[in-house]
Parts: C-alpha cells; sequence; structure tokens
C-alpha cells in the first residue's frame, strides 16, 4: 500500500501483556505452534473465520505468510497479532488493526482457537486494541465486524459499548458492523 492510500499513521507496540495472555505482533518463529493450533480449530474456525484457515497464498509456505505479516506490521501496513500464553508455548488466537475502513478509523478483528473460546479472551484483546487504536492522534473511529450469526462474535462488541451501525458501508444482510469513536470511548472510560 502507498503511503498516500494509508488511512493511519501510528507504530503500536509489538507487544502487550495481559493477567493471562500476551499480544505480540507474529514472527516466522511462531509458525510450529500456529499450525497445531488452526489444524485443531479448523471446523470452529471455517464457519465463521475461513480465511484464518484457507487465507494462505497458494505456494507460499506458513513461515513466508507469517514474515508478511511482521514485516506488514513494521511498515505500518496492517498490525497482526498472535495471541499467547503467558509463557508463548501457546497460539490461543489472533487479532490485529486494519486500516481499511477509511481515513482516521482502523477495524480490529479477532480469531480464537477453539479449544480457547468462552474466556473471554476475545473481548480482551479487543479492548487492548481499542486502547492501542485511540493512542494514536489520528484515529477517530474503531470498527469490528462480524457475521450476525456469530453469536460469541457479536457479544465482543457489545460487552464494550461499540454501538450497532444500521448501514454502514460495506454492510450485507448477515454482517453487522459495530463502531466506537474517540469521544464515545473517552465517555465510557470514565
Amino acid at each position: 500500500m502507498a503511503d498516500a492510500e494509508r488511512s493511519v499513521a501510528f507504530a503500536p507496540p509489538r507487544q502487550l501483556v495481559a493477567d493471562d495472555f500476551i499480544l505480540r505482533a507474529w514472527s516466522v518463529n511462531d509458525a510450529t505452534i500456529l499450525r497445531p493450533a488452526i489444524a485443531a480449530s479448523e471446523a470452529h474456525l471455517r464457519a465463521w473465520t475461513p480465511w484464518v484457515v484457507d487465507g494462505r497464498v497458494p505456494g507460499q509456505s506458513m513461515e513466508e505468510q507469517l514474515a508478511r505479516h511482521a514485516a506488514d506490521f513494521a511498515e505500518g501496513v496492517e498490525w497482526r497479532y498472535g495471541i499467547f500464553s503467558l509463557d508463548g508455548s501457546d497460539v490461543l488466537g489472533g487479532c490485529g488493526l486494519y486500516p481499511r475502513i477509511g481515513p482516521g478509523a482502523l477495524e480490529i478483528g479477532y480469531w480464537l482457537a477453539a479449544s480457547h473460546t468462552g474466556r473471554g479472551l476475545a473481548t480482551r484483546a479487543a479492548a487492548a486494541l481499542t486502547d492501542v487504536a485511540f493512542a494514536a492522534p489520528d484515529v477517530e473511529a474503531v470498527e469490528i465486524r462480524c457475521d450476525r450469526g456469530n453469536v460469541a462474535s457479536v457479544r465482543v462488541p457489545e460487552r464494550l459499548g461499540y454501538r450497532l451501525e444500521t448501514a454502514a458501508a460495506g454492510a450485507t444482510e448477515s454482517l453487522l458492523v459495530w463502531r466506537t469513536t474517540r469521544d464515545e470511548f473517552a465517555r465510557r472510560a470514565r
């Protein structure tokens, strides 16, 4: 993506530590623990996020894909994180900040390995990324998009106080778009 096309310019931290997980920018070395997490979660992921399973570029190894994620992070193209156990030995899921929804805005995406759902990890990871996004002075809005049938995913923006947009750009009948602005987020934080 050319510099002129980028909608947000900032440098988020490469790692964020929570009480029971770490968000860390992906590295090539993560391939050995990412493979089994995706393989064990294929049916679970395919229902709502098939690109996590199928998103590999034909002819590109997982190591090459993770190298691309690391390069994109460093270059400010998009910021993808792995969600890891505190000791870094287990991939719990993934999440990221994506500048694909227009100037001054970022989208948050997330997925969890099947064995790590139901613990609030996606909500806490999305909350951390919302904080990171609004730490950038030129970010005025953050969105989360998910399929209306994915009840667990829908609960994440609800819990965080995002507002449901009924006529958001790019929305389809099954796609829900949730949004919060810097001002809305600041009011909720008080």
